[in-house]
């Protein structure tokens, strides 16, 4: 990834973080393709989205945001979902982890 494309995903990302009502950091390790795609399936009906970004990049994009707070959760292979709804990514990543 270029550095072009690393400004584009930092934007984007911080834009994500300032417009959503809830974002949820998940360990994925473990999860084989087919769990991972399933786990978006899931995601995006429950109305949220599923993000995999390198750490660096989502903490840079983090900064001046109100979810700020999980920048020391972003360790090791994570996944962020966000949502606009406040319930949705939660619901998500329940009905995921409870299917697991």
């Amino acid at each position: 990834m270029d550095r072009a494309a690393k400004k584009e995903l930092v934007t984007a990302l911080n834009g994500v973080f300032k417009a959503t009502g809830v974002v949820v950091v998940a360990h994925y390790s473990g999860l084989n393709v087919a769990q991972m795609q399933t786990l978006r399936r899931q995601m995006k009906h429950a109305g949220a989205a599923v993000k995999v970004a390198k750490n660096r990049l989502a903490k840079i994009a983090l900064e001046g945001t109100d979810a700020a707070v999980i920048v020391p959760l972003l360790k090791g292979p994570t996944l962020i979902a966000y949502s606009g709804d406040p319930v949705a990514a939660r619901q998500g990543a329940r009905g995921a982890a409870v299917a697991r």
